[in-house]
């Protein structure tokens, strides 16, 4: 199984005389692909579908978020129609793509060229029911906005956009908040400040699992953690994922810095 796999995009709407339109016309036929439906009208509502008629039902309001996680958010979930800002661990975004795919659900990744999707479907997700935009420069805002319509998730990593204070222009980010906004869509953004983000979370390797002196091979990952939002005090938490075995875990000296998750992640 492939994920949708969008590779270049921008390049090829580049050889096009209406770039952004191109880029528009690419994702849609893509993400009609991926929804399985015909007629582009259909997609404004697969979101809401999905919601009405899924494994989301119970919780129509949010987008399903793994177990280790879920309990330390204030509604259970990442809440749709909204920016959750987002630590760029791999660890963590694996796991909580292969969660919401598992549960039926569509998420476009933008923006992390280097995430490890056999990681995805390793941990139980479904890579039919992603949509990979390696690179999308220079149209990231018009792509964002445009797969918020039709994914129950967008993952995006933002610090390609930000200035060298890991600043994102007013100018991007209100077009993707009013798309966002109205759609069934949970947006994640890591690598630089979304001013909107109403939900947050940080999240930091603090042990690899299953590992010995020379031997062994990863079976757990130890993750340590705060979120925190609009009426939600901090909350701190620490969780694995995987299942660890006896060897010993392999601590790191000193928790991850976001910037280098986001090298990792690209």
């Amino acid at each position: 199984m492939e994920p949708v796999r969008l590779q270049s995009i921008a390049n090829e709407a580049t050889r096009s005389d209406n770039t952004i339109d191109t880029t528009i016309s690419l994702l849609r036929e893509k993400m009609q692909r991926i929804e399985g439906r015909g007629p582009a009208t259909a997609l404004q509502h697969s979101a809401q579908g999905r919601v009405e008629g899924g494994a989301s039902r119970a919780h129509a309001g949010v987008a399903p978020a793994p177990s280790w996680l879920a309990p330390h958010l204030a509604s259970g979930g990442f809440p749709r129609g909204t920016a959750t800002q987002i630590s760029a661990c791999p660890a963590a975004l694996v796991d909580i793509l292969a969660r919401l795919t598992a549960q039926g659900g569509c998420a476009a990744v933008v923006n992390h060229p280097r995430l490890a999707l056999a990681a995805v479907e390793a941990a139980g997700g479904d890579l039919e029911r992603l949509v990979i935009v390696p690179d999308a420069s220079p149209h990231a805002a018009a792509v964002v906005a445009t797969l918020a319509e039709g994914m129950d998730m967008v993952v995006f990593s933002a610090a390609s956009d930000a200035n060298a204070r890991g600043e994102l222009h007013s100018g991007f980010v209100r077009p993707v908040d009013a798309r966002v906004n109205k759609s069934t869509c949970a947006l994640l953004v890591s690598g630089a400040t979304w001013p909107s983000a109403r939900h947050h979370v940080e999240v930091d390797v603090y042990a690899v699992h299953g590992l010995g002196r020379g031997s062994g091979r990863v079976r757990g990952i130890e993750l340590v953690g705060k979120t925190w939002g609009k009426a939600q005090p901090p909350q701190r938490f620490q969780a694995t994922i995987g299942a660890p075995e006896t060897h010993a875990p392999a601590h790191l000296a000193h928790p991850t810095h976001p910037a280098q998750h986001e090298r990792a992640a690209q």
